[in-house]
């Protein structure tokens, strides 16, 4: 096994929306940072994108005719954004997973630097959550609370708005706090049409323009402050922990070429290679002090798997005249308003609407919030392993009657406002996707105020091994019907900031 003579500051996996901010925040405070990547890298990629391009125009080539590339990834090719970016997700029969019979989930996984984020059909919708969400709990008792607030994370929410760029209206809502807007987004005819038409009907509803920017891969900021090494290719199987001390040390990979092993050293490891994989690495991370997975003495780890409900779509003509019919795609929001000033019969939480617009056809797609249950659990196979003899994922998700009855009522509601904005209903889709289509998959190292019931403390330190942090959506107690990616970036930079300052301190 290689070892590298250097100990970084930091050794962080993963270099996708949590690892690349990461690396950007922790090495313009001077840290030596190593960012461990499984994929490829970002020129590798831009090639294989050309090429790709060249052959759809130049040769007619489909992917979605293309048996063997679907053979090799199955449940990847099942995504709307395989067919624009397909060599971005990983191969399936390389990274296999398994999942109960007849309980399927659909894991969607891209390996390359910028991870889900650089996919070019990544739909770039971010929404803050509110302290409605971060006290979802005690309001209707299912989970625990965050063990943090809106005023907790704004400015590190702030922080990243800023940086992104991200485009959208300040709205005033209690439920979608509004963000740092670089610049506003008009809403179209059709959008304004159906806005007058919905909060006339009903005022607790509202439809809001999106809240958007380009995609936000902050790894070449890292790499310009000469503080950053990045290694793409490497596949990592296991953080290093060291009983006597009870800190780890660092983690040790796999070459994907070559399937050479190596170790890299850090003071602290930051984990952010996706929630189910952050999680299957932990779990891997087996020693006589943590039998059952690293930092696990809370029995938590692995549990409370959470995705998006999400149905492909309500569809409607708009019925707009010609002039007023644009051809280019437009989406707006309409945020959660079940179970907000009152309780609902029936379900728990709520969901949020994303209305799509292109001429004259009008889609609606709810995303709601499935509430965390520690029977919806990822574990390891104890037969399947991936191509490089690692155990594979077992994941083990489904619905449950409160997501099935919030379905319902979401159907029933996207189709009521279109008929109120005088849209034609041409097709309801009424059937949930399988779990993890929503590719919002968060939770299985939840953080809390308690080590007996949470996995890590509100700066995402693990309570059992003091230098040990996992910032992506693992960490997540509950979900909010948001999308989750601009909270996971928000808690990474939060997180950061803790390790500068206990760094410095000499605590870490």
């Amino acid at each position: 096994m290689g070892t590298s003579k250097t100990t970084f500051d930091a050794v962080v996996v993963g270099s996708g929306a949590c690892g690349g901010w990461a690396a950007k925040q922790l090495t313009e405070a001077g840290l030596r940072v190593l960012v461990l990547e499984a994929g490829r890298t970002e020129r590798a990629d831009r090639m294989l994108w050309l090429w790709h391009r060249l052959r759809q125009k130049l040769l007619r080539y489909r992917t979605e005719t293309d048996a063997q590339r679907k053979a090799r990834q199955s449940v990847q090719s099942t995504t709307f954004a395989w067919p624009f970016h397909p060599h971005a997700f990983v191969d399936d029969v390389d990274n296999p997973y398994t999942t109960p019979e007849g309980q399927p989930f659909t894991w969607i996984r891209a390996r390359q630097v910028g991870g889900r984020t650089s996919v070019k059909a990544h739909g770039r919708q971010f929404y803050r959550l509110s302290d409605f969400n971060f006290k979802a709990g005690s309001h209707d008792g299912h989970g625990p609370d965050w063990p943090l607030s809106l005023a907790d994370l704004a400015p590190h929410y702030e922080t990243v708005e800023r940086w992104m760029g991200i485009r959208g209206n300040s709205d005033g809502l209690d439920t979608l706090p509004d963000s740092v807007f670089a610049e506003s987004i008009p809403l179209t005819s059709a959008e304004q049409r159906l806005k007058s038409q919905v909060e006339r009907r009903w005022p607790e509803r509202r439809v809001v323009a999106r809240r958007t920017s380009t995609a936000p891969v902050t790894i070449p900021a890292a790499l310009k402050t000469g503080r950053l090494t990045l290694r793409a290719h490497a596949v990592v199987n296991q953080v290093l922990h060291d009983a006597k001390t009870g800190r780890v040390t660092g983690v040790s990979y796999l070459d994907a070429e070559t399937g050479k092993s190596y170790e890299a050293h850090g003071r602290i490891v930051v984990l952010a290679a996706g929630t189910i994989e952050s999680t299957r690495l932990l779990l891997n991370s087996r020693s006589s002090a943590f039998p059952d997975g690293l930092a696990n003495s809370s029995g938590q780890l692995g549990r409370n798997l959470m995705d998006h409900t999400y149905l492909l779509g309500i569809e409607a003509k708009m019925n707009l005249p010609a002039d007023q019919q644009r051809q280019e795609q437009s989406w707006a929001y309409i945020p959660q308003f079940r179970n907000v000033a009152t309780r609902e019969q029936g379900f728990a939480r709520g969901y949020g609407v994303q209305v799509f617009t292109f001429g004259d056809s009008c889609h609606f797609v709810p995303f709601g919030e499935m509430v965390p249950r520690a029977e919806n659990r990822v574990t390891l196979s104890p037969t399947v392993k991936d191509r490089w003899g690692i155990p594979a994922a077992h994941i083990d998700c489904k619905h449950s009657a409160n997501e099935l009855k919030m379905t319902e009522d979401a159907v029933a509601s996207c189709q009521e406002m279109m008929k109120e904005a005088g849209f034609t209903v041409e097709k309801v889709n009424d059937t949930l996707s399988t779990p993890g289509m929503a590719i919002h998959e968060v939770g299985t190292a939840r953080m809390g105020t308690d080590p007996k019931t949470s996995v890590l403390n509100a700066h995402n330190r693990s309570w059992d091994v003091p230098n040990l942090f996992v910032t992506d959506g693992a960490c997540f107690p509950s979900q909010g019907p948001q999308n989750p990616t601009l909270t996971m970036m928000a808690i990474t930079v939060r997180a950061c900031a803790y390790m500068v300052d206990e760094l410095k301190a000499g605590r870490l």
